[in-house]
């Protein structure tokens, strides 16, 4: 164990190893660190509309949005992958979408379409919704650009329309958001 820290140090030093001098366990070990991921990111978008504010926490498939305007809106959703080719990629998800006005909550299915349309440009559509009938909709449109200038960065750019109303006994739950925003986002 020693021999591994000691190895593992000084080629963090030097940054230059022969591959005689290290013995293939270690080596192995050191090319598993460096390719370590936590698959975590965090993004935040800024829309022109009602100067509303969004956060989006996403670990793997698992993400948690929320959307301050005036009133909040949270989102839990899960995504599963269809297929992904070169940067090409389709998904389905399912979510749970809730107001804060009397925590009205509804579920929506939708899809993911994201596309490489240069080496560090993407295009995507993404569409979710459901309707409860006379009792109310969910729904959530969203079309963009995603730039990215280095490994763990992007930037976006795009439009989205949210909207999400409920009625139970006598009282409205909603909550509409429609415009234009830009959004950074970091993957660790």
């Amino acid at each position: 164990m020693r021999r591994i820290l000691t190895t593992i140090i000084f080629i963090m030093l030097t940054n230059t190893a022969a591959a005689q001098e290290v013995s293939p366990e270690v080596d192995e070990g050191i090319s598993k660190i460096k390719q370590t991921t936590f698959d975590f990111n965090v993004e935040t978008r800024l829309f022109k509309d009602k100067k509303a504010k969004e956060f989006i926490f996403k670990h793997k498939n698992i993400s948690a949005d929320w959307i301050h305007a005036g009133d909040n809106l949270f989102k839990v959703k899960a995504d599963r992958e269809i297929f992904s080719l070169m940067g090409t990629g389709l998904e389905w998800n399912v979510a749970l979408n809730a107001v804060d006005k009397k925590f009205a909550v509804l579920p929506s299915v939708g899809i993911n379409f994201y596309m490489r349309i240069r080496p560090r440009l993407d295009i995507y559509f993404q569409f979710s919704g459901m309707t409860i009938g006379n009792r109310g909709h969910f729904s959530d449109f969203e079309t963009g650009l995603k730039y990215f200038p280095q490994k763990n960065f992007s930037i976006s750019a795009g439009w989205r329309r949210l909207d999400f109303k409920l009625r139970r006994g006598g009282e409205v739950s909603d909550f509409d958001l429609n415009g234009m925003f830009a959004g950074v986002r970091y993957d660790f």
